[in-house]
């Protein structure tokens, strides 16, 4: 027993021995990624593995870590606690750490493609660095990236971008093509287009720096300068002067207006400002235009000069002038061409020509007679514009004028007659009234009026109106029976002259007739006198031997032909429907009428 205790007494110290041994195991196997800390009174040391290690566990504290493996795109920032130094330890590798270092958690390294770069900021210097890819960069221990990643800017051959140092305030052009960066403290503004100028295109660049304005013209590409501001220029078109273009211009330097009339394209110099492209102003021969210069000046531009109009551009400092018509259509009727023929004149329109023909404009004015009826007044005025520079002296709108001047004229004319007298001859009291009274006023504007047409009259009030409707009707119904009548006339006078002409015709047949039967029966009378002759002779030829007197053998042949005349015309009675007409001498016969009173 008391040896069993004895021997497991001896025992009792080996087996703490090997505890001890295996706790405090003064040897220790470190593999590859395997790092040892060794931690002595005084100070710390490190041994990396592999391999083995001995040390005094009662004297020396041992710690065992493994070592931070870095992948290819990885670093770490590895800080010494002794001295406060950092580094930057990249992989790939297995970083094993000093004694007194620690690292901070791995990080990615900044992996930049071709059109990429990124700015690194040195707190501890200030200083910035751009790397640019592509590359992989990784920052050192006092770098940061305040931006990241970000994109180069790529260029095409009509681009251009604008760099700003910030440190300097310089600023530079990059023109494409190409791929910029750009550098430590410069400002990388958006890419923008250049100015592509066409032949009839140009711009204004003006300089910042100097003030000095620089103008280019197509066809080109402009590309600005660093100190030209491009946001306020813009690409302009050059002016077409031809025959009917012009343009005015200012210059900045001299202060002074041009009008520019040389034909082709006009580009504006640097201190030139475009005013206002003018048009070729045309006047027809029946128009004058007016100009008035920044002296109040009028000139007179007729196209009736020559008969074939006339053309001018409006010089420098002058306008044209517009008048403002009074008439029955708005300026908005005007522009879209619609004609209302108001009886008034309730607008102003523009009138920037004046027309010299002869115009119209229509009216309708409340009269009243001396009876007091008070009537209405439709019509027509018939004027014309004859002197212009008396019209633009007097007047700014004379049609107005016209149209107000008549009316009154009319209303004055109309208040000292009665309605009965007005109605007998309105045509004559309009015509005194606005051609008497209205020459002096109208001479006065240098125009005319030809005639006022009253082409409707009526009544306001009612009733009398239905009575003056009456007259009328009576008026017209005589009237139209009279140009019955005169119908009904005009038919019967032209049937007499035709009656009258049928006539005389009728007589140059009967006197022709009788000519023509005068001329037969001289001809048969020369004929039968020839053969009465013949025959005479004959008888008288054959009688001498058996009578020898002529006298009694002429007695003889009157015999026979009284004989043959007086059988022929009985014939004649007897086989004919002839009338036998014989008077008291040819039938000796004597007639004895009794009075009328006997009984």
């Amino acid at each position: 027993m008391f040896e069993l205790i004895a021997a497991v007494c001896g025992l009792v110290p080996v087996a703490i021995s090997l505890v001890i041994l295996w706790k405090f195991s003064p040897i220790i196997f470190l593999k590859r990624d395997e790092q040892l800390l060794l931690e002595t009174l005084s100070d710390k040391e490190v041994r990396n593995g592999p391999g083995q290690v001995f040390f005094m566990p009662l004297v020396s504290k041992a710690t065992k870590r493994r070592a931070t493996l870095l992948e290819e795109l990885e670093y770490t920032v590895v800080t010494d606690k002794l001295t406060g130094t950092q580094h930057v330890e990249e992989g790939p590798k297995l970083v094993f750490l000093g004694a007194y270092a620690s690292a901070a958690p791995s990080r990615p390294k900044v992996v930049l493609e071709k059109d990429e770069y990124v700015k690194l900021l040195d707190s501890k210097t200030g200083e910035m660095r751009v790397v640019r890819g592509p590359a992989v960069a990784v920052p050192s221990p006092t770098e940061t990236a305040p931006h990241g990643k970000q994109k180069g800017v790529s260029l095409k051959r009509q681009e251009y971008v604008r760099l700003t140092d910030t440190s300097s305030g310089v600023v530079r052009v990059e023109r494409g093509e190409q791929l910029v960066f750009p550098g430590p403290t410069e400002v990388l503004e958006a890419k923008q287009s250049a100015f592509k100028l066409q032949r009839n295109e140009y711009i204004k660049l003006l300089d910042v720096a100097t003030g000095v304005v620089r103008v280019e013209i197509g066809e080109q590409i402009v590309f600005p300068s660093p100190t030209e501001d491009a946001r306020s220029a813009h690409v302009q078109q050059a002016v077409d002067v031809n025959h009917d273009t012009a343009v005015l211009v200012l210059s900045k330097e001299t202060g002074q207006q041009r009008l520019v009339t040389d034909r082709g394209l006009f580009f504006p110099g640097a201190h030139d400002e475009i005013l206002e492209v003018r048009q070729l102003i045309r006047v027809e021969p029946h128009q004058v235009a007016i100009v008035q210069d920044n002296a109040g000046v009028y000139t007179f531009h007729s196209g009736a000069s020559n008969g074939k109009g006339t053309a001018f551009f409006l010089p420098p400092h002058c306008e044209l002038v517009t008048m403002h018509w009074g008439s029955g259509t708005s300026a908005e009727d005007v522009k879209n061409n619609v004609v209302r023929n108001m009886k008034s004149p309730a607008y102003k329109v523009p009138v920037t020509k004046i027309d010299l023909r002869a115009q119209y404009a229509f009216f309708e004015y409340n009269v009243r007679t001396a009876d007091n009826v008070e009537l209405v007044l439709e019509g027509t005025i018939f004027w014309q514009v004859l002197d212009v520079p008396k019209m633009i002296a007097a007047t700014g709108d004379p049609k107005g004028d016209v149209w107000y001047h008549a009316r009154g004229c009319l209303i004055q004319a109309v208040s000292r007659v009665t309605l009965e007298d007005f109605m007998s001859r309105f045509n004559e009291i309009v015509t005194e009234a606005t051609s008497r009274e209205g020459d002096e006023f109208y001479a006065e504007r240098g125009v005319t009026v030809h005639v006022v047409e009253v082409t409707r009259y009526a009544c306001i009030d009612s009733k009398t109106s239905a009575v003056l409707q009456e007259i009328i009707q009576e008026t017209t119904n005589r009237i139209n029976r009279m140009q019955h009548q005169q119908s009904e006339n005009d038919v019967m006078k032209e049937k007499l002259s035709g009656e009258i002409e049928i006539e005389k015709q009728r007589t140059e047949l009967i006197q022709a007739k009788s000519d023509n039967d005068r001329m037969k029966a001289i001809v048969e009378g020369e004929a039968e006198g020839l053969r009465l002759s013949k025959k005479a002779q004959a008888f008288l030829s054959v009688m001498t031997e058996a009578l020898p007197d002529a006298s009694a053998s002429l007695d003889l042949f009157k015999l026979f032909e009284e004989q043959r005349t007086s059988t022929t015309h009985t014939q004649h009675l007897a086989g004919g429907r002839a009338n036998l007409f014989l008077t008291p001498q040819d039938m000796q016969l004597k007639f004895n009428v009794a009075a009328a009173n006997e009984g």
